[in-house]
C-alpha cells in the first residue's frame, strides 16, 4: 500500500512539474509526457532524494534556457531542434539512468544507484556545457582539430563550456552527498570524486562523439556548418559523421556508456575489496 501511495504521489507531482515546464516552454507536449513517465518511475522506485537530482537537471536546464532567450541566440542557426525538449531528447538523456535506478530497486545493489547518479551528473554536465558554453565571448573550437566552429555546433568546446560542465557534475554529486548526509548514510570522498569525474567525462565523451560520428551538414548558400537538413530554405549537404547518428543518438550512447562504466567500475572495485 505504501508503494501505491508513493507511486501515485510520483504521478501527480510529475504532472504538475511537467505542466509547469510546458507552460514555461521548457518542454514540448511529447517532452512533458515523457517527463511525467520518467518522474513517476523515479519517485515510485527510487529513494526520496532521487527526484531532486532529476528535478534539478530539468529545472536548471530550463532556467538556463530561459535566461538565454533574453539575448541573441547564434546557435539557433545550427541546431536541428529548438530549445524545448521533446520526448526523444528526454529519453535519450535519462532513460539509461532510470533503468539503472530500477535495477537498484530490484537488486538492492548500491552500484546501480551510483550508476543513476553518474548518468544524471553526465546529462547535467553536458547540458550546462552546451547551454552556457555558447555564451562564451570566444568561438568554440573543434575538440580534435582545434578549428573554430559556430556556437552550439556539436563537437565544439570552450573554456566557459568546460567549466560549466564541471560545475554541472559537481552540482548533482553535491546534492547526492547532501541527501545521503541528511539520511544518515555514509558517503566517502572517493565516491563523490569518482561520480563527479564520471559525470564530467560524460560531457567530454558527448563532445568527442559529436565531433566524430554525429552527422553534420553544410549550407550551400552561406557555407555554415549546421545540424539542420534545411538551411535558408535550401537542402544542406552532409559534411561529416554518420547519417543515422543524430544529437539524440549521441546523448543516448553517452548516457549508456557512463551508466555502464560506473556500474562496472564499482563492481570491480567491490569485487577486488572482497
Amino acid at each position: 500500500m505504501v508503494f501505491f501511495y508513493q507511486f501515485m504521489l510520483g504521478l501527480f507531482a510529475s504532472i504538475f512539474v511537467a505542466a509547469a515546464a510546458f507552460v514555461f516552454q521548457w518542454l514540448t507536449v511529447s517532452g512533458a509526457l515523457a517527463a511525467i513517465l520518467c518522474g513517476t518511475l523515479v519517485i515510485g522506485f527510487g529513494p526520496w532524494y532521487s527526484i531532486f537530482l532529476i528535478g534539478f537537471f530539468f529545472a536548471s536546464s530550463g532556467i538556463i534556457g530561459l535566461l538565454k532567450k533574453m539575448r541573441s541566440q547564434p546557435e539557433s542557426a545550427v541546431l536541428a531542434k529548438g530549445a524545448r525538449r521533446d520526448a526523444k531528447q528526454v529519453f535519450a538523456n535519462i532513460a539509461p539512468s532510470i533503468f539503472a535506478l530500477l535495477l537498484a530497486f530490484w537488486t538492492k545493489e548500491p552500484l546501480f544507484l551510483w550508476g543513476f547518479v553518474a548518468g544524471i551528473a553526465s546529462c547535467t554536465a553536458d547540458t550546462w556545457g552546451s547551454e552556457i558554453g555558447v555564451l562564451s565571448p570566444s568561438p568554440p573550437c573543434h575538440l580534435l582539430t582545434g578549428k573554430k566552429l559556430p556556437p552550439g555546433l556539436s563537437g565544439g568546446v570552450s573554456w566557459l563550456g568546460t567549466a560549466a560542465s564541471l560545475a554541472g557534475s559537481l552540482a548533482i554529486t553535491g546534492l547526492f552527498a547532501a541527501a545521503l548526509w541528511l539520511n544518515g548514510k555514509p558517503f566517502s570522498f572517493d565516491l563523490w570524486l569518482t561520480l563527479t569525474a564520471l559525470g564530467f567525462c560524460g560531457s567530454l565523451l558527448d563532445s568527442l562523439l559529436g565531433a566524430t560520428i554525429q552527422v553534420r551538414y553544410q549550407c550551400p548558400v552561406c557555407h555554415q556548418y549546421t545540424e539542420k537538413k534545411v538551411h535558408h530554405d535550401v537542402a544542406t549537404k552532409q559534411f561529416g559523421g554518420l547519417s543515422f547518428v543524430t544529437n539524440e543518438g549521441v546523448n543516448l550512447l553517452t548516457s549508456i556508456v557512463i551508466v555502464t562504466l560506473t556500474v562496472c567500475f564499482f563492481y570491480l572495485k567491490m569485487s577486488t575489496a572482497s
